[in-house]
């Protein structure tokens, strides 16, 4: 997923937000909002030092000198040979504890780059029990990142994997990854539930162990069980104006209140004591409920499924009432007429990506940015953050 690189996007009066892309700088991932589904890399032995190539762990290839660091900050060595050689990983690289790969479906990973022409280089991986699974891939003279996938036997105890320089020549690589399941983005080690997806401000630990993942290891909601849970009901605004803001697409727009198969909620909160509010799509609109009158109220465009919208509810500085805004224009329907109670006036949020404990609802689609500002944006804000992404989601 790319990343417009056009107006920002205000900062001013961000209390909390999670972006599941690029975020600031493609080339540094300490930078990036989504770091990746929680994994562990089997590699990660020796990994950080780098001397693999030179040392017991990675042997077959001679490294004649480092061209310094990859985007992961791992260094990038090179493997040069004159015919078919192997470039390989002993299995005490991987975890000491095979077992917990028996029978499982593994990924292995790296980037290769050729500093000569176009080849063909074979990938391989290997387990005593069900022996070796190859594909061969082409590597031009850019950096791309190339996987594979192998079931392993039941309870393994060698797995290597290895590079097969069929073509000869000189080949750079870096980011070595072995890990259970598809691909996800790179990590020397582990990388927790927590560690995943960033708070932009840095204030709220985001836990994406209740989230799915799709085939390039971004999150997705599955419509069934997926959300994503704050831990507890967590106090932005105790009174006053705030702004709540999503990029989000649905694989449904139909459905209704009581539909178990409607789109469900953007965000949601357990609290009565605050605006108890579900923003949703119920019947192909925007949809907002409030705990005091007790109704849905709707906006006036009818959506359409697989499609990114960006969607923005705005609380006035006093409290008393709200604009919905799609894709940065203000929209009609009979919300415009509504006020909130304004004994509550505050903002709670617990859930993304579902509505509370007694009224689920959980989506079906993607949820990419939730951003919560502590004031009211103004129109030109709103239309400042929509110029911001509309670009990367095609809007």
């Amino acid at each position: 997923m790319g990343i417009h690189r056009g107006p920002n996007m205000e900062k001013g009066g961000l209390i909390f937000g999670y972006d599941s892309g690029h975020g600031v700088c493609d080339n540094h991932t300490s930078s990036r909002f989504y770091r990746g589904k929680p994994t562990t890399n089997y590699l990660s032995d020796g990994l950080s030092g780098y001397n693999v190539v030179q040392g017991s762990r990675w042997n077959g290839a001679t490294p004649t000198y480092t061209l310094g660091n990859s985007e992961f900050n791992t260094p990038i060595g090179t493997y040069n040979t004159s015919g078919t050689s192997y470039m390989y990983s002993h299995d005490y690289v991987l975890d000491d504890d095979l077992s917990t790969l028996s029978s499982q479906v593994v990924t292995f990973s790296i980037y290769l780059r050729r500093t000569n022409t176009l080849g063909t280089v074979g990938m391989r991986i290997y387990d005593n029990v069900s022996g070796y699974s190859t594909i061969y891939a082409d590597v031009t003279n850019q950096f791309q990142r190339f996987s594979m996938t192998k079931t392993l036997g039941a309870n393994p105890t060698r797995i290597f994997v290895m590079i097969d320089n069929t073509n000869g020549g000189v080949i750079d690589f870096h980011s070595p990854m072995l890990e259970k399941g598809e691909a996800s983005p790179f990590v020397d080690g582990t990388r927790l539930s927590t560690d995943s997806l960033i708070d932009l401000t840095k204030s709220t630990d985001i836990d994406v162990s209740n989230v799915s993942f799709n085939s390039t290891g971004q999150p997705t909601f599955d419509g069934t069980d997926d959300d994503i849970d704050l831990g507890s009901d967590v106090t932005f605004k105790t009174s006053g104006g705030w702004t709540v803001e999503s990029v989000a697409r649905y694989n449904s727009v139909a459905g209704g209140y009581n539909n178990v198969t409607s789109p469900a909620n953007f965000i949601g909160s357990d609290s009565i004591s605050y605006n108890s509010w579900y923003w949703s799509v119920l019947s192909g609109k925007l949809a907002l409920w409030n705990i005091s009158p007790g109704v849905w109220k709707y906006g006036s465009t009818t959506l359409q499924q697989d499609t990114w919208y960006h969607v923005i509810i705005v609380c006035s500085d006093d409290g008393t009432s709200y604009q919905m805004y799609l894709n940065g224009v203000a929209e009609g329907g009979d919300h415009t007429t509504y006020s909130w109670n304004p004994s509550y006036s505050g903002l709670k949020i617990k859930y993304i990506g579902r509505g509370n404990n007694s009224n689920v609802r959980l989506v079906n689609g993607d949820i990419a940015i939730t951003k919560v500002y502590g004031r009211t944006l103004t129109p030109e804000e709103i239309k400042q953050n929509f110029n911001t992404y509309k670009n990367r989601f095609n809007i």
